[in-house]
């Protein structure tokens, strides 16, 4: 069965913790097109959503910072924030699909890092909340490592999305695929607020319209400069481009929500 459903989408906190901080033009069509994602990945019927994600030193800090790291857990909970105003919850996992997605990393040349438990930040459970709001269709998550350099290159998240790709597509169940992260944002810095419109427009124009591969060409100085320390979590969004190469996209929304200090933007593919 292939792929059904891809899609890649931000995760500002503010969505959910300060929603009414954000102009209501901007959070009605920010939330409205999560909202039309989640209808969209309903009608897929997916068995199982793969989530390509990040984390914020909710399981990982300096002492072990993996690359990729996949999780093998039967749950997952979160969120850890207590302020994010999502309810704590059990995601249930996959651990069968995250070890044969491990199997396959390791006999394609990655080498990603494994976890049988794993707590999900706002990184995970924001998108969950809006695109499997009951919690019922089982997850496995792939952390991208977008706190500390080095970091993996774009090319390689872009390889490792083409693997990825390649292997769910010979799955007998029906899969969902989820990127989460960016757009450009400097959280917790002196520029915090910030948001760079020609950066994330120039991506997703890319992204959208523009040869896939292109994506890979992004160097780390050129985020950190225009995207800021959280736009290095457009490695998710170039994972997924990798994996759903020949898909089209389509943009549904994207908004510089200085309330919530990140360019937001969410993109559904099509086969």
């Amino acid at each position: 069965m292939p792929i059904v459903f891809a899609c890649a989408a931000s995760h500002a906190p503010g969505m959910t913790a300060w929603t009414e901080a954000a102009p209501q033009q901007q959070r009605d069509k920010i939330l409205g097109s999560y909202h039309e994602l989640g209808d969209m990945l309903a009608a897929s019927k997916p068995d199982v959503l793969v989530v390509i994600s990040v984390e914020h030193w909710a399981n990982f800090f300096l002492n072990q910072m993996p690359t990729f790291c996949i999780g093998r857990a039967q749950y997952y909970d979160g969120p850890v924030e207590e302020w994010l105003k999502i309810s704590k919850t059990r995601v249930p996992g996959d651990p069968a699909l995250g070890a044969q997605l491990l199997d396959t990393c390791l006999d394609s040349g990655f080498d990603p890092a494994f976890s049988d438990e794993l707590l999900f930040d706002h990184a995970t459970m924001l998108p969950l909340h809006f695109l499997n709001p009951l919690m019922t269709v089982p997850v496995v998550p792939l952390i991208i490592n977008t706190l500390t350099t080095p970091m993996p290159s774009p090319k390689r998240c872009f390889e490792l999305g083409r693997v990825l790709g390649k292997a769910l597509e010979q799955q007998p169940r029906r899969i969902a695929l989820i990127a989460t992260g960016g757009l450009s944002h400097w959280p917790g810095e002196a520029k915090m607020g910030k948001i760079n419109v020609a950066f994330d427009e120039q991506f997703l124009e890319t992204l959208v319209n523009g040869k896939r591969a292109l994506l890979a060409e992004y160097s780390h100085s050129a985020i950190d400069k225009e995207a800021g320390s959280g736009g290095h979590e457009i490695r998710t969004w170039i994972a997924v481009a990798g994996a759903v190469e020949d898909w089209r996209a389509k943009l549904l929304a994207y908004e510089p929500v200085h309330p919530w200090a990140t360019g937001c933007g969410l993109v559904a593919f099509n086969p």
